[in-house]
This record gives structure tokens, C-alpha cells and sequence, in this order.
């Protein structure tokens, strides 16, 4: 049976569960499937460096089948570039969409229009927009910058948003933010194509990759001379070299004196989640 949900806050209200259901039997992704549910409109986030990679067809599906609108919210736009990103990939694919920056507010006034328009439509006195999309794509800070402040709580940890929270967007419209969902069978996945995936988009944390070095090898790849040019060394593609560079350049050292590898990469890795360091233009 699908928890009921109660909503009693003016801004922002965690959901309650009814007392009838266990707390710890609800996992992310009945969540995210609740939140659409209940929703009228879904914003799907989706981290501009990695469009494919951070769609949730699982989810999207839902929502066409619930016949419930869809708008894609691109953020982290400030760190690729547009005229690029329009060039190379076709954007007509998820339509209605929005370029979103938190930090410099770059497509708040688009979104809040679209939201608006799309409200209008239903004639209640309280419509929901929900909110899905992978681990660390911006969720809660594309809610705080859509609500005038900082009432969903951010942090730059994969996961941070632990439950549903009810966030009032203007008068009878809320925002319904939900925990990052992975799908499809990989969130407990081992597959080393699937977690290095999860680590460069930011849904792993670096923190709890179990082989930073792989990861960050996977990556040069596919993004080749990036972390030289960001560091200003020269691995020739290889990994071990980088991290013996940067390793000493940063004085992370062992008992002994030698290179912490593991250290460096998590380092490099935290960075590459950050959005310090940009991608390759293609």
C-alpha cells in the first residue's frame, strides 16, 4: 500500500508518514514515485554536463503514464558552454526545458513563468509540482533559488535529501522536493562501467567509491587532458603519472614517504564533482 502523506506546514513541512506504515519500508525510489503521484506538474533535474547520463527514463516514463506535465530543468549551465551544448546535442528532445544556473539565478524568471502557466490550469486551490531527478544534480538549490530562499536544505554530498519536504512556491502552489533516485537496478550495483558513471556524475559520492583510481582513470578516457589542463600537469593520459604528480604537488604522502594515491584521487574526484573542473567542448 502507498503511504499516505500528511501536508500541514505554510513553507516547509517534511512528510509524515502514516503511523499505520513502517518508517524504514519506504526506500528513495517509492518516494520519487509518491511525489509523482501526487504532483499535478514534475520537474525532471538534470546536470547540463551530462544530459543522457543523469535522465531518468524509469521515472519519465511514470510521468507520461500518469499523463502528468513534464519540464526538464537543466542546471549547472554555468558550467558548460551554451552555444556548445545547442550545437551538439538536440535539444528538442525534452521539451519544454529550462537552462538553470543557482549561482548566477540564470533561467529562475523562465521557470517560474512556466510553473505559473502550468498551475494556472488546474482549477484547485493547491497544486503540486514535484520535483526528481538523479543524486547531487541541484535539486534543492534550484528549490531555493525558485522560493526566494534557503528552505531545502544543499549540500554538495550525493544523497544529502534524506525525505520529502513541502516547500510553498507562491499561493496555493508548493514544490515537492524528493531524495535523489537511482533506478534501473544500479543504485546497489558493483557493474565498474555503472559506478564509474554514478562517480562522475556525482550520484556516488567520492567518498564511498571503493577504486577512486579506476574511476578517475574511466574519466581521462573519456575526457582526455582535462585534468591536466585544470592542475597545469602533464600525465600523458595516464593515471598513475597524474597521481604521483599531483600526489606530491599536494604533499599527500604515506608512513614512509610514499604517494597517497587514494588520497589524491578522492581529492581530483571531489573536485570533478564540485564542478571545478569543466568538460571537454566537444
Amino acid at each position: 500500500m502507498r503511504p499516505k502523506f500528511n501536508f500541514s506546514s505554510k513553507f516547509t513541512q517534511k512528510f509524515r508518514k502514516s503511523p499505520m506504515t513502517n518508517k524504514h519500508s519506504v526506500s528513495f525510489t517509492q518516494m520519487a514515485q509518491d511525489v509523482i503521484d501526487q504532483s499535478d506538474v514534475v520537474l525532471e533535474v538534470i546536470d547540463a554536463r551530462f544530459i543522457d547520463k543523469t535522465r531518468n527514463a524509469e521515472l519519465e516514463n511514470k510521468v507520461i503514464k500518469k499523463g502528468k506535465k513534464l519540464i526538464f530543468v537543466l542546471t549547472k549551465s554555468d558550467l558548460v558552454e551554451i552555444k556548445d551544448l545547442k550545437l551538439n546535442y538536440d535539444l528538442t528532445q525534452i521539451e519544454p526545458y529550462v537552462l538553470f544556473s543557482a549561482k548566477g539565478r540564470v533561467g529562475r524568471s523562465r521557470l517560474r513563468e512556466l510553473i505559473a502557466v502550468e498551475a494556472s490550469r488546474f482549477k484547485k486551490n493547491k497544486v503540486l509540482v514535484g520535483v526528481i531527478g538523479y543524486p547531487n544534480t541541484g535539486k534543492s538549490s534550484l528549490i531555493n533559488v525558485l522560493c526566494a530562499g534557503r528552505r531545502a536544505g544543499t549540500s554538495p554530498t550525493a544523497g544529502f535529501t534524506k525525505s520529502i519536504q513541502k516547500i510553498k512556491f507562491r499561493k496555493g502552489v508548493y514544490i515537492l522536493d524528493s531524495p535523489g533516485v537511482i533506478t534501473g537496478g544500479e543504485e546497489n550495483s558493483i557493474n565498474e562501467k555503472i559506478v564509474k558513471k554514478q562517480t562522475e556524475i556525482g550520484a556516488k559520492d567520492y567518498n564511498k567509491v571503493k577504486y577512486p583510481d579506476f574511476t578517475l582513470n574511466e574519466i581521462m578516457k573519456e575526457e582526455p587532458g582535462v585534468f591536466d589542463r585544470f592542475y597545469g600537469v602533464d600525465s600523458g593520459g595516464e593515471v598513475d603519472v597524474l597521481l604521483e604528480k599531483l600526489g606530491e604537488k599536494w604533499n599527500f604522502l604515506k608512513k614512509g614517504g610514499d604517494i597517497d594515491t587514494e588520497r589524491t584521487a578522492r581529492r581530483i574526484l571531489k573536485d570533478w564533482q564540485e564542478g571545478k573542473i569543466k568538460k571537454n567542448i566537444n
